[in-house]
């Protein structure tokens, strides 16, 4: 097993901890989206012919319990545009060359797409 899914596992079983201690209602809702978004990428691998790796689905659990039920929305979009930013980085430094096997990992693009859901949901906590 790598080291990286050790290591969100350690950080998923330390979200449930601190959930449980600090808010269980919370926790079922944190928890409800974490699997919500795995399942979510489970079927977008299975779509995609393997689009996604095995170590973006492990990460999906460990956003979506940081996330939350409406938080891992936002999360994912924020990813899925930053990804998509990244992606036309790379195509316009290719220039004409294929980037048909180009492989991007995505775990990055969670992390900050991650960030910048919780950012956004504490900036607009009263409101929603």
């Amino acid at each position: 097993m790598h080291i990286s899914i050790i290591l969100n596992y350690i950080g998923i079983v330390a979200c449930v901890v601190l959930y449980l201690l600090n808010s269980p209602k919370l926790f079922i809702n944190n928890l409800l989206g974490s699997f919500i978004l795995f399942f979510i990428f489970i079927f977008v691998r299975l779509i995609a012919h393997k689009g996604l790796g095995w170590g973006d689905i492990h990460y999906s659990l460990f956003c979506g319990l940081v996330s939350g039920l409406p938080g891992f929305i936002f999360s994912a979009l924020m990813a899925s545009f930053i990804g998509l930013l990244i992606f036309l980085i790379i195509k316009i430094r290719a220039g004409s060359k294929s980037i048909k096997y180009v492989r991007v990992p995505f775990v990055p693009m969670m992390f900050a797409g991650t960030c910048l859901g919780l950012v956004v949901n504490k900036l607009f906590e009263g409101i929603w």
